[in-house]
């Protein structure tokens, strides 16, 4: 800097300290102050850092360019979210170790129930990190890796021999190419609730809802929830218990290190919005102070006592196994079968469950194959196939013969 711009800045005030900085500030210094504004739902003072980064970045510096447009395709979003922040009542925050926070959903057996890959058949689970399970106990949705690495969301139905059928994608609309995660289907079976990262979120993953077609299965496009649900940060795993009126979803907008929070809120019948007018809108937004969403003089201990004295791990019986018997019948229990047949259901479970072993195996093989094509593990894979296939006509002669026992 020279002399005589020194001499200007300090007649001006301007300390020589932060002439440097107003000189020195690149467009992706600017970007970066932009996204830190937004992140702090500062709109407006992002806006005009985006425009400020624009005027300044080089138009050969791609990088900068993918940002910028997607930092600006979050901020018109959100932007155009604030028009219409729904107003819900928020009658708890809860903050809880992120490993395994849904687990600390208190619903009801009629809303489902929120597990890991435990709840998933054992060839199934390898990929799952959270499934969810309907009411019924004969339909499952979580998450697993598609050909391209990203998370899509598969489900799968319980067959009436009392298998589980094959993972069926669902539509490829609900990931917009990118990741999709805790999904949460409503007692209805078309309205689905989950989490995704694409171009209709306003930064990390948002709450997304799609609605079933019931006629062919297929799902119409999805909706972004918007304000206060989502967030600049992650927002995910909304659940909804009928029973009590009450629904949950988790979200890293606190910024806990290692803990997130989850907030519980009585659901509405219809949406409604608060005025774009209204004077703290975005704290509505951000849910600066969840106690200001509830009306003056409201009382929720009634219904906080009745939703803390569910225990998810105890709502529920679990099965010792699944089989379906005649007349439409599915069986969980020992104590359900005839004495006679529980020793047949023991070892046919040990085969089952051996099989599954020699399965799992077997795919090891086929994909050392792959990459290696040895003709000596060709002859392996092709005796492996030999043996399952005898196995599963020896576990459908098991299952035939405790068929019969059961419903002798």
């Amino acid at each position: 800097m020279n002399k005589t711009i020194y001499a200007i800045l300090i007649l001006t005030g301007v300390s020589l300290a932060g002439a440097t900085h107003a000189v020195a500030q690149s467009a992706d210094d600017l970007l970066s102050e932009g996204r830190n504004a937004y992140l702090d739902y500062r709109f407006d003072d992002a806006e005009r850092l985006y425009a400020n980064a624009k005027k300044k970045a080089k138009k050969s510096d791609e990088f900068f360019a993918d940002k910028y447009d997607k930092y600006r395709r979050e901020l018109t979003q959100a932007n155009n979210f604030l028009e219409r922040v729904e107003k819900i009542v928020i009658i708890d925050s809860i903050s809880v170790p992120r490993n395994e926070f849904f687990k600390h959903y208190r619903l009801p057996a009629s809303a489902g129930s929120l597990g890991d890959r435990r709840a998933l058949p054992r060839r199934f689970a390898d990929n799952a990190e959270y499934v969810f399970t309907n009411e019924g106990e004969d339909y499952k949705v979580w998450s697993e890796p598609d050909s391209t690495g990203n998370l899509h969301l598969v489900e799968s139905t319980l067959l009436t021999d009392g298998s589980w059928s094959d993972p069926t994608p669902l539509s490829d609309e609900l990931s917009e190419g990118r990741d999709a995660i805790y999904p949460f289907m409503m007692a209805d079976g078309v309205t689905l609730y989950y989490a995704e990262n694409g171009e209709n979120s306003i930064g990390g993953f948002d709450i997304m809802v799609a609605t079933r077609d019931a006629a062919d299965g297929s799902f119409l496009q999805p909706s972004n929830l918007g304000f206060p649900y989502n967030s600049p940060y992650d927002d995910y795993m909304l659940a909804i218990d009928e029973l009590n009126g009450v629904g949950w979803w988790a979200t890293d907008r606190n910024q806990l290190d290692d803990e997130i929070t989850i907030y519980v809120f009585a659901t509405n019948d219809l949406r409604n919005n608060y005025s774009p007018d209204e004077d703290d809108v975005v704290g509505f937004a951000r849910i600066s102070d969840y106690m200001a969403t509830q009306p003056e003089g409201s009382d929720f201990s009634e219904l906080l006592t009745t939703i803390r004295s569910i225990d998810p791990e105890e709502k529920v019986r679990k099965p010792e196994f699944t089989f379906a018997a005649s007349k439409g019948r599915i069986l969980h229990f020992y104590d359900e079968l005839p004495s006679g047949a529980r020793d047949k259901m023991r070892n046919y479970l040990t085969a089952e469950k051996e099989l599954e072993k020699a399965e799992g195996l077997l795919r090891e093989k086929r994909m050392n194959y792959h990459r290696s094509n040895s003709s000596s593990l060709d002859a392996q894979i092709r005796s492996e196939e030999q043996k399952l296939e005898t196995k599963r006509q020896e576990l459908r002669k098991m299952r035939s013969q405790l068929y019969k026992e059961i419903n002798k």
